[in-house]
């Protein structure tokens, strides 16, 4: 349940920018900002193994976006029709 209390908070957030910037600018605002945090917290944990296991944690992350991505796709253009 917190996880999800978290997306939503953070969807509310974008939602509301969306209706100033548009959705667009907003998308890659997300994107850039999840990419920045998550080499901060990639960078955090990963020590001085940070340069050889980067391969590794950019495979992980862009299939778990691509997975995501993929599930949301196919709720949402359910939902829609």
């Amino acid at each position: 349940p917190a996880f999800f209390t978290c997306v939503n908070e953070y969807l509310e957030l974008t939602n509301r920018q969306s209706k100033q910037q548009g959705l667009k600018r907003i998308s890659m605002a997300s994107l850039y900002a999840a990419a920045r945090f998550n080499a901060h917290v990639y960078l955090s944990h990963a020590g001085s193994d940070a340069g050889t296991d980067r391969k590794a944690f950019l495979d992980y992350m862009s299939t778990m976006y691509r997975r995501m991505l993929n599930e949301h796709l196919d709720g949402l253009g359910h939902e829609r029709g």
